[in-house]
């Protein structure tokens, strides 16, 4: 009866570590499960590439609208100005060789 009261001490006393084990390792496993979320949500390479485009497109909107609340403001450039020589500041464009004469030969369309 010793050897069977003896048994089960010993049987009661490998379970509790099992159970501390189990315990520990489930801890941990929950650890490795919130590290992986979070490392999953800073590689999220769709999110980030979405959210970088959105961010391009407001700025292109805004660069845009930048663009078209100057050009309304400032004087409507005629024929006269073109042919005074004032577009070849911005160099020798396809706009400014038609209506200054600027290409020595035909553009090839």
């Amino acid at each position: 009866m010793n050897d069977y009261l003896s048994e089960k001490e010993a049987l009661d006393r490998h379970s509790r570590i099992l159970l501390g084990q189990n315990d520990d390792l489930t801890k941990e496993l929950e650890r490795f499960v919130n590290t992986d979320e979070v490392l999953r949500q800073q590689l999220d390479r769709r999110g980030r590439v979405y959210t970088m485009q959105d961010k391009n497109n407001q700025e292109l909107g805004y660069s845009n609208q930048k663009i078209t609340d100057v050009r309304s403001r400032s004087p409507a450039k005629g024929k006269s100005y073109e042919r005074s020589g004032g577009a070849s500041f911005y160099g020798n464009t396809a706009a400014t060789a038609a209506t200054t004469g600027g290409y020595g030969r035909k553009m090839e369309r």
